[in-house]
C-alpha cells in the first residue's frame, strides 16, 4: 500500500511534505513511530473489535496529531487499564487475513503484519526519564 491508498482506504490526512506515492513500510516484530512503540509479543489476543472508523491510541500533547489504528480487514484492540508509571496502551490482535495500520498526520503511516502486539508509550533519559514528546 501507498500512503495516498491509505489517506484515501482511512479517510485519514497527512501532512503536505509526506510524499504520496511512498511505498508504507510494514511491521513485523517491532517498531516505533514517535512516541509510540509498537511490539510483537506471545500473549492472549485482544478481543475488541476496532471499527471502521478507527480508534484513537493516543492523542498528541497539545490535542492535535492523534496517533489512530485502522484495520484493512478486522483487527481487535484492547486498552490497556490506566495505571501510574505504565506505559503499555493496550494490545493488538490483527488476525491473518488483515492488516493494522497506525496513522499520524506527521509521520504518516505504518502497517502492522498478522499478529498480536503490545502498542506503548516510548521514554527517553534526559537526566531523568521522561515521556517521548510528539
Amino acid at each position: 500500500m501507498i500512503v495516498k491508498e491509505a489517506i484515501q482506504l482511512f479517510n485519514t490526512e497527512v501532512l503536505d511534505y509526506l510524499e504520496r506515492d511512498a511505498e508504507i513500510p510494514t511491521i513485523t516484530r517491532a517498531g516505533a513511530q514517535g512516541d509510540v512503540s509498537i511490539l510483537r509479543v506471545t500473549k492472549d489476543d485482544a478481543v475488541k473489535p476496532v471499527a471502521k472508523a478507527g480508534i484513537a491510541v493516543i492523542r498528541g500533547e497539545n490535542g492535535g496529531n492523534t496517533h489512530s489504528l485502522h484495520g484493512n480487514g478486522p483487527i481487535f484492540w484492547d486498552a490497556a487499564p490506566e495505571r501510574d508509571g505504565s506505559l503499555l496502551l493496550g494490545r493488538l490482535t490483527v488476525p491473518a487475513e488483515s492488516e493494522a495500520v497506525l496513522a499520524h498526520p506527521e509521520h504518516g503511516f505504518l502497517a502492522i503484519a498478522p499478529g498480536t502486539y503490545e502498542i506503548g508509550r516510548q521514554r527517553e533519559y534526559r537526566g531523568e526519564w521522561a515521556l517521548v514528546a510528539d
